[in-house]
Formats: C-alpha cells, structure tokens, sequence
C-alpha cells in the first residue's frame, strides 16, 4: 500500500519538501490507515504533514475518547494534530455533518497555507457513493464517484486511497498494529450510507465479491464518458454563450437533453444538490420563462437565483439589492458624485449637429435651457416619461416592462428628473422634452467610478 500512495503522489508532483498537506483524521480505519502510510512517506520526502480532528459532539463521552485516541497516535509519531469541536444543537443528519466537516477543511486549508487536502476516501467509499446517487435519481454524472483528485471551493483535494477497499485498510491496520477508531453511528442504518454498507452491498457481495471493483471500473467509464461529452459540449458553448450568460432563444433551441446536462453541469458547479427531478424543474422554468422582456426568477438558495429573460440566462446573487435613495440637485454645469458614478452635464460647444448616441449609452445630447428644478435619482413611486419620438407620458414603470429592463436592475438606473418626470433615464432612453431640435445646448455622461 505503502508503494502505491507513494506512486500517487509522484502523479500528481507531490513528493516535495516544500509543501504542508492537511489531512482528515477522524481517527477511524480509513483515516488512520491514510495518515500512517502519508506520515512513512514524509520521513524520506521531507513535506508537512498537519492532522485535523472534527469532534461532530454528537456522542458525548465516545468522541471525547476518539479524540484522545487520535492525540495519542500524533504524539507517538511526532505529528500535528489540529483538534475543533462542534457546538451543541446542531442537526444530526447526514448532510449537515458533511457540510461542516468541509467548512472545518477550508478554514484549516487557509489557516495553515496548505497546499492540499488528503481525504481518506476508498473504492468501498465510492461503491456506497454511486449506489446512493443511483437512489436518488441522478444522472450519469453522479456515476461518475468519488474522484481521486477534485477541488472544494479552490482548495486543493487528493485522495490517495481510491484503489483500496476497505479490507486492505483493515489488514493494514491489523499488520501495523494500528488502534483505530470504531464510530458507533457508523452502524446505526438510520443513515443512508450506512444502509447502503450493511445491508445492500452486503446482498449484492452475494452476488459478485468483486463488486467494489465492478463499480469503480464503472465510474471510471462514467468519467471518460463525460469528458467527451465537456469536449463536445464546449464548442456548442461557443456559440450560446456571451458576456458570461447564456443567450436565451439560442439555448432553448438545443434538444431537451443538451439543455438538460448543461443544467446538470451548472448544479453540479455551483456545489447544488442535483437529481432528475431538480433537473426538470429548472428545464421547464426556462423554457416557460423565455417569452419574458423583463424575465422571471427562480430561487435555488438564499442568496442565489436563476435569472431567465427573453434575451438571457444568468444568476443573480443579490436579488434586492439596497435601495439608493439618495438625491442631489443638479444646479448647473459640472461633474455631480452620485453613490458610484459621476454625472457630467457640460455646455455642447461645436457648431455641427454630433451623431448621437444610442439610447443605451451612458450619453446624451440635449436642449435645456432651464436648470429650474432639476435632480439626479433613482426611481420613484408615480414616475412618468414622454419617451423620444412620442406625444404623450407614460409611466416609467411601463417603459421599463417595454425596454425589457429586468426588475433587479431598475433600481440601478440613474435618473435625471423635474419633480416626478424622468427627463433621461440613462442607458435606457430619452425624453422628448430634452430633444435638440437644432444644435444641443448640453452634453450628459455618466462615468461609473471603479
């Protein structure tokens, strides 16, 4: 065993001197088996080794022991040990352990400028990974296992015990005369995993003892699936994307099954829960939601939505953002400091008509020849607009809806007014009440300030 973590490390150019590695231990076979072989590799190979120990505080007195077992064990072979416990009241579930043991990684992958993370995963790992991925409905995707180096949240992660099953682990522990820990909660088949080991891949053991290779040669397969898949799904991407979204009447031409794994793809970047059924709901959002000027939102965490408008798709992680309510008033020519921008309004000073701007640029000639009045806001309740080229006002709130302006961005949107008339709203349109006939008596810009 111990030559074949070695050969991993060689892989993957970590037999240095110069790096730390922090390395789960919770104490248990797998993680005692892992950091033993890590720590008679880094006697010749000279890298750091730092052990770190989540007590959960599910357990009372028994994880008080574990924990002492595991300072026992770093003391003995002259290991760091890095030791937290979890408040009390915590829910004990499956997820909610996992997730604080990745949080416990990240913080400590930081605090000790680590350049990787050793999880202590094997092939019987992956056997109950994959068949309770299968239980909840995942895609071939979630075939793909436990891979044996990833990254969580820009922290690196290795996984040099991929190829062992936990019957190897066992007997290297016995051979080494290792104490690991025995976790009680480890067979108590409440929770998932634990009856998926001792009930399903026991059955299925009956049927092929081999099983743990079966299906890790299977996520193997599932992996070099995917790859050809990423590679021919990038060029599609090419083409569909722009500015960091996706183009919505583009993407809802793909088949259903291309729009569905680049879904997929997308739950599985953003670290989402993912399963068929999620999948469909995000499919039929979007494609419902593609007739939308100023689009619909669909929430996926509390901080984080999905956008869809008729022009595009892309997320939002701030969906009410704090309203600006400041104002100032606008006195005569000059440059006015307005939260994050700077508004210009100087004299139009040649004798030729200019080209004028796009009613989307942050631009404007005009006629004014009164400053009587005039303010720099945001949108208000009861604003109106006589838009460029028409007769009559309208509300403000129905140009936006007209324009295809997102609801999340009208709050954004710079306003030059008189009381509640809007006489520019920046990047979006004109009044005709400032229309230069002739020559413009003014130039508007707005600079936004980095």
């Amino acid at each position: 065993m111990i030559s074949k973590v070695r050969s991993f490390l060689k892989k993957y150019n970590l037999l240095s001197n110069e790096k730390t590695f922090v390395v789960g231990f919770s104490g248990g076979y797998d993680s005692m088996c892992m950091l033993d072989i890590l720590q008679r590799i880094s006697q010749k190979s000279g890298f750091k080794l730092i052990a770190l120990h989540l007590n959960h505080n599910w357990r009372g007195k028994e994880a008080e022991i574990e924990q002492e077992n595991c300072q026992k064990y770093c003391k003995e072979n002259n290991i760091e040990l890095y030791c937290e416990i979890l408040p009390e009241g915590l829910p004990k579930t499956e997820t909610v352990a996992r997730e604080k043991r990745q949080e416990f990684f990240k913080k400590c992958y930081k605090k000790f400028n680590a350049d990787g993370i050793f999880l202590a995963h094997t092939k019987s790992d992956n056997t109950e990974t994959i068949l309770y991925r299968l239980s909840k409905g995942t895609g071939v995707k979630g075939l793909c296992g436990i891979l044996e180096t990833s990254t969580l949240d820009g922290c690196k992660v290795y996984r040099p015990l991929m190829n062992f099953s936990r019957k190897d682990i066992v007997k290297y522990c016995t051979i080494n005369k290792l104490v690991p820990n025995n976790d009680s909660s480890n067979f108590d088949t409440k929770y998932a995993r634990n009856f998926i080991r001792h009930q399903i891949i026991s059955e299925l053991k009956t049927i092929n003892p081999k099983i743990d290779d079966v299906i890790l040669n299977l996520s193997r397969i599932a992996i070099s699936e995917q790859n050809i898949v990423k590679e021919y799904l990038s060029k599609i991407k090419q083409d569909i994307v722009k500015d960091g979204y996706f183009i919505t009447p583009k993407f809802i031409e793909l088949s259903k099954d291309v729009q569905n794994k680049f879904i997929l793809d997308f739950l599985v970047e953003q670290n989402l829960d993912y399963d068929s059924k999620k999948v469909e709901e995000i499919y039929e959002f979007i494609n419902k939601s593609a007739k939308y000027k100023s689009g619909k939102t669909l929430s996926l965490t509390k901080d984080l939505w999905l956008f869809v408008s008729k022009e595009k798709i892309c997320t939002i992680q701030d969906l009410e953002p704090e309203k600006i309510t400041e104002e100032i008033k606008i006195t005569g020519c000059g440059a006015y400091k307005f939260h994050n921008i700077i508004f210009h309004i100087e004299k139009y000073k040649e004798s030729n008509m200019p080209v004028f701007p796009k009613a989307a640029d942050l631009k404007a000639y005009i006629y004014l020849n009164d400053f009587n009045g005039l303010t720099l806001r945001t949108r208000a309740h009861g604003d109106i607009i006589q838009p460029f080229g028409m007769d009559g006002t309208m509300k403000l709130k129905k140009l936006f809806i007209n324009k295809g302006i997102e609801k999340f961005k009208r709050d954004d949107i710079i306003l030059l007014c008189r009381g509640s008339e809007v006489l520019w709203a920046s990047g979006v349109c004109l009044s005709e009440k400032l229309r230069a006939k002739t020559l413009p008596t003014h130039v508007l810009t707005i600079e936004e300030q980095v």
